[in-house]
């Protein structure tokens, strides 16, 4: 068959979902396809790594806060400790699914731009609030504000990837997350050993901090792409492809409206909360690592500011494991790296609770940091690929998010002052998730094996069908195959 008539034959709905490889495009259209690729990793993935180590900062150095003298200064109570991150999570989880929503409805470049601004602004304003309530309105604020980043990057990136080309792209993205706790753990610690104006020492992580991130949030409006199809860097040529090969493998964003009907499939889908329960342990690992690193390993017996430079060596390991995934995601099945990292995070989460020595605990810290991190992009991966198209993949990462995001509501309340310097309970919880999500990730390999030999042995003519009607059909069409 020739590639015109190959073309067509998609084109009426006899192709699978993911059925478009490299070898079905011819050598010149491969080398067109390289090209472009090159140019979208240089172009969009630098500026989404760099607003997600913006993010992670921001969010992050409350932990050092709290372990550098929030806590005395505010006077907070074991329960204002807890709502500090907890009530930050309610405001994040409240508002994912309506912020992926207005993301559709307004350009990229302008929602991440204002969301990014904003959350920054409310870091810089957590350096002057002088109450306890005051402190926690702001942290309120980043929560709002937030909300959107994520969830809107893990729909923002399958606007310019195919799903064979999505993982790799997706772990790239994380990277950014071990990243900032390498380069923020230093400068906080830092921060806290210099005056800075006449602030406690703790707010000048944040009157520093939020300086830093609202510039980058204001750069990021005049490098930020919002469509492949509008993009200015590509040539006829590779534009053309591109926008076919995304058109034939999920469909245009610039083209997509988020419909009640898409809505509804989305939160009638029982494996996206399957999906969020698979997701939930590694998040809750790096809830433990991100806000209460540094007050873990002071309970372990290290000084203040010690604890507070250790506290940026497990998401270094995190930033090496994730290399190595980034390797090996789009050469090995997704659900088989479940199997290797989650035993890895229990491992590591019974050494940091158990264990009598500091050094072995802080050890099980470094393994917890290694397989969360490494883990924690194919978790997002696996979910968008098999979402279906464009508008319930934007519904479906925000309930994914939503779901795994209440790692940062309940757990909060197990690392206060109270439960120091062992912290079993909040320990014994993670470990209990974990087990969660490995089941649920067995589970879902399973499910998703079995009925892709159910539709391969029961084929079905979809020829009558247009392509947007087969798209709108999400993992219900036919000849969608979900992704092992």
């Amino acid at each position: 068959m020739d590639q015109k008539s190959n073309y067509n034959k998609k084109r009426n709905g006899y192709a699978t979902a993911n059925s478009l490889k490299a070898n079905e495009l011819t050598a010149e259209e491969e080398n067109i396809r390289k090209s472009y690729l090159r140019k979208i990793d240089a172009r969009v993935l630098p500026v989404v790594v760099m607003l997600y180590f913006a993010s992670s900062l921001d969010r992050g150095n409350i932990g050092t806060a709290l372990a550098n003298g929030l806590v005395e200064h505010l006077k907070l109570s074991p329960t204002d400790q807890g709502n500090v991150i907890s009530l930050f999570t309610l405001c994040y989880i409240v508002f994912e699914a309506p912020a992926n929503v207005m993301l559709k409805k307004t350009k990229p470049r302008y929602w991440f731009t204002f969301i990014v601004t904003c959350w920054s602004l409310s870091t810089l304003y957590l350096a002057f609030a002088r109450t306890t309530a005051l402190f926690i309105f702001a942290r309120c604020l980043l929560g709002v504000f937030e909300a959107g980043f994520t969830p809107g990057i893990v729909a923002y990136l399958p606007y310019w990837y195919t799903r064979k080309e999505l993982g790799s792209r997706m772990a790239v993205f994380f990277i950014a997350l071990p990243i900032s706790g390498i380069i923020g753990g230093p400068i906080a610690a830092k921060l806290v050993q210099t005056q800075i104006l006449n602030l406690e020492r703790y707010q000048g992580i944040f009157f520093v901090e939020g300086i830093l991130t609202t510039g980058i949030g204001l750069l990021a409006f005049f490098i930020m792409h919002d469509y492949p199809d509008t993009a200015k860097f590509f040539t006829p040529a590779e534009k053309g492809l591109l926008t076919r090969e995304i058109t034939l493998d999920q469909g245009l964003a610039s083209k997509a409206s988020v419909s009640k009907k898409q809505t509804m499939n989305a939160l009638l889908d029982w494996k996206i909360y399957v999906f969020s329960l698979v997701g939930f342990g590694p998040n809750n690992c790096l809830v433990l690592l991100g806000y209460f690193g540094p007050v873990v390993i002071f309970g372990m017996g290290y000084s203040r500011t010690t604890a507070t430079y250790m506290a940026g060596i497990p998401p270094a390991c995190g930033a090496v494991a994730m290399l190595l995934t980034i390797m090996f995601v789009n050469k090995v099945k997704l659900w088989k790296l479940y199997l290797i990292c989650i035993p890895a995070n229990i491992l590591g989460a019974c050494l940091a609770a158990f264990a009598t020595k500091a050094e072995l605990r802080f050890f099980g810290l470094c393994l917890i940091g290694a397989a969360s991190s490494s883990i924690t992009p194919v978790g997002m991966t696996w979910m968008s690929t098999n979402a279906g198209g464009v508008s319930k993949r934007m519904i479906s990462t925000a309930i994914f998010t939503t779901i795994t995001g209440l790692a940062g509501f309940i757990p909060p309340y197990m690392f206060t002052t109270k439960h120091a310097p062992k912290f079993l309970m909040g320990h014994i919880f993670n470990i209990v998730m974990l087990f969660l999500s490995l089941a649920s990730a067995v589970f879902l390999a399973q499910y998703f094996t079995k009925e892709n030999a159910r539709r391969d042995a029961n084929p079905v003519d979809v020829s009558q069908f247009s392509l947007e009607e087969l798209q709108s059909m999400n993992d219900k069409n036919p000849n969608f195959r979900y992704k092992l």
